[in-house]
């Protein structure tokens, strides 16, 4: 294989809108492989699965939030942590600063976001 291997991104999002707009704008930005999961359980499989580089998890997700799928990332051994994991969410100050490496959550992305926030959430 010649070509360097496409950065792995997964969004675990249940709505449609944003899967699309993460699509869109990833897309805008660069050649990524981007996955989708609509809720947390599928979210969990997907993360065993694809070993993700990158992942972006909403906070309120069907059938296991955003925080149970953060657990999954640090306790479950099937799972090998993506070298950034960002936490999206329309709440104001979801989790303190202090508290975001025992969480596992590099970088928050408030919604609604723009571009210019994508990109530095993922990859600044």
């Amino acid at each position: 294989m010649n070509e360097l291997a496409k950065t792995r991104i997964l969004v675990i999002d249940d709505e449609e809108s944003i899967r699309y707009a993460v699509d869109a704008g990833l897309d805008f930005l660069g050649d990524y492989d981007v996955h989708f999961a609509e809720d947390g359980l599928k979210g969990i499989e997907r993360l065993k699965n694809l070993s993700p580089d990158l992942v972006l998890i909403d906070l309120v997700l069907p059938s296991a939030s955003g925080m149970d799928v953060l657990e999954a990332i640090r306790k479950d051994p099937e799972i090998k942590r993506p070298k950034r994991v960002v936490l999206m969410t329309g709440h104001a100050n979801p989790v303190k600063a202090e508290l975001m490496t025992d969480i596992g959550i590099d970088k928050i992305l408030s919604k609604p976001f723009k571009l210019e926030q994508l990109k530095m959430a993922l990859f600044d």
